[in-house]
């Protein structure tokens, strides 16, 4: 599996048992909410959920993080080293772990060009299902549940990645490409992205709007923290083989599947109010005693659906314009993807040196969520007096700006240094997903919140779809250019970053009274 930029996070999500109902939980848990309860019980079990959903959610982004970083490098790796060995037939079997770090020889264009193009196109696969799933999965975690959406799309996060590494072992007898076919493993759950909305969701669930963006950033934090141990970590395996860290990220992958049936359900949290004051059922029961099938039941909550988003668009404008600065930071944060192969063909590092300069960016990027973001909110809530929502959409325009800045230093930088002040100041714009989320979600009503991070998927899937093949264009006419213009692929990226700064400044919150005083 690829690794995905929006976790920054930047994503990621069955039937229930027999004998349960639509909205069952695949465990049953003592504390988890009843649909029954009134308002002021809901509140209390949000209170009690707390602190287990977030220490679960931590645990679940810590262990998907750090298998989906181990399994990038050692996967790019194998790769230049199968297309290297077919344009010099004479360099060894690509599937050999003895002396698998690739010479020189190996970064001529003939080899990097089809590398980037490869490794580009599966993120426009990977983005297909996303894009096509996004929207029923996110209706059926507001109707079945959280959990079993989760754990579907973590278990098709487990197969395509075994996939891909079946095809890099079978690499002498099928073409490389065939990888590409892992993709279709995503329709499971819809991929990272839907896992990541609905890890979003469930915060939200159980988080109140003044300390969500908070959460957020606590969420940001552990997946950089992840990053920074999993950079060395991957470094020190592939030093022995690119195999074992293949092997050993799959391995954490697959233990996340068991954790995500550890959640307890929390879907019942935001169900809707039905006029007259009666809190809505979201399970869609029958009027009568006679059970309907399962078709029927399937196509009443589909209409529901698709009533539910037809409301939050029409309903939302404001912020479904918004949500389209999730194109363009998807198209701009993308390039990190490149960061590896750029660094080991601009600079001649090795795979596994490259690996480890990378924690200087985890580090940094750490450092900005837990102490800059944190010191720049306390400021603009108690020294500039701003409301929640006004310091998250302010936040985020600087974020955006400062990443901006950001790719262009990276592709000005000569040397290793100037990388390394390059990655700090990009680090300054790593909260811009989670801010945008905080903001967005206290921006609609509590039973859109589950459709609003599906939406939020769905168009970061439409950036990942059109960035993939767009920077492994951009990569290989800068190396055709050579000099400086390898660096393009990270002069486009500063443009759309741009754009969505410019899109953050355009936008306007809209009054609501009620949303204030929240915030």
């Amino acid at each position: 599996m690829e690794r995905h930029p929006v976790r920054d996070n930047d994503a990621p999500e069955y039937s229930p048992g027999a004998g349960a109902g639509e909205q069952s939980p695949l465990l049953s848990h003592d504390h988890d909410p009843d649909p029954n309860s009134t308002e002021n019980e809901i509140d209390q079990q949000r209170k009690q959920l707390r602190s287990r959903v977030m220490l679960l959610v931590i645990a679940m982004v810590f262990g998907l993080e750090l298998g989906v970083a181990m399994f990038t490098p050692p996967s790019a790796a194998i790769m230049e080293r199968i297309l290297c060995r077919d344009f010099y037939p004479e360099f060894g079997n690509g599937t050999s772990s003895a002396e698998w770090v690739p010479s020189g020889d190996c970064k001529i264009p003939e080899v990097q060009a089809p590398l980037a193009m490869l490794r580009g196109w599966s993120y426009t696969f990977e983005a297909i299902p996303a894009m096509l799933t996004a929207m029923p999965w996110g209706i059926l975690s507001d109707r079945w549940g959280r959990k079993p959406v989760m754990t579907c799309g973590i278990a098709g996060m487990v197969l395509n990645s075994a996939f891909a590494t079946l095809v890099y072992m079978l690499s002498d007898f099928v073409p490389l490409w065939t990888y590409w076919f892992s993709a279709l493993f995503l329709f499971l759950g819809g991929g990272p992205q839907m896992v990541v909305a609905v890890l979003y969701t469930i915060i939200a669930d159980v988080t109140p709007v003044p300390e969500r963006a908070t959460a957020f950033f606590q969420l940001g934090a552990v997946y950089l923290f992840s990053g920074m141990i999993s950079s060395p970590l991957t470094g020190v395996l592939m030093l022995k083989s690119p195999w074992v860290a293949l092997v050993a990220a799959m391995a954490i992958m697959a233990l996340c599947v068991p954790l995500a049936l550890a959640f307890p359900e929390t879907v019942h949290l935001h169900a809707r109010q039905e006029p007259g004051g009666q809190r809505g059922d979201v399970r869609g029961e029958a009027e009568d005693d006679q059970k309907p099938s399962a078709a029927t039941t399937y196509w009443d909550k589909a209409k529901g659906g698709m009533a539910d988003i037809s409301e939050f668009i029409l309903g939302n404008r404001a912020v479904c314009f918004l949500i389209l600065s999730s194109i363009f930071v998807v198209l701009g944060k993308f390039v990190q993807e490149l960061l590896l192969q750029y660094t080991t063909k601009r600079y001649g590092w090795s795979w596994p040196d490259a690996t480890f300069f990378l924690t200087i960016r985890h580090a940094a990027s750490l450092v900005t969520l837990l102490a800059v973001l944190p010191a720049a909110s306390w400021f603009c809530l108690h020294r500039l007096g701003m409301q929640g929502v006004y310091k998250d959409l302010w936040l985020a325009r600087a974020s955006a700006a400062l990443g901006a800045v950001g790719c262009l230093l990276v592709a000005a930088a000569t040397n290793g240094y100037l990388l390394a002040f390059a990655f700090i100041w990009m680090s300054l714009g790593v909260g811009l997903s989670s801010l945008t989320r905080s903001l967005l979600n206290a921006l609609v009503e509590e039973h859109h919140v589950g459709t609003l991070n599906a939406l939020i998927s769905f168009m970061e899937m439409t950036g990942a779809l059109v960035a993939g093949p767009l920077l492994a264009e951009s990569w290989s006419v800068g190396m055709e250019w050579g000099g400086p213009w390898i660096g393009l692929p990270f002069l486009v990226s500063g443009g759309f970053l741009g754009v969505a700064t410019a899109i953050l400044c355009l936008f306007r919150l809209p009054v609501k009274e009620t949303l204030l005083e929240e915030s």
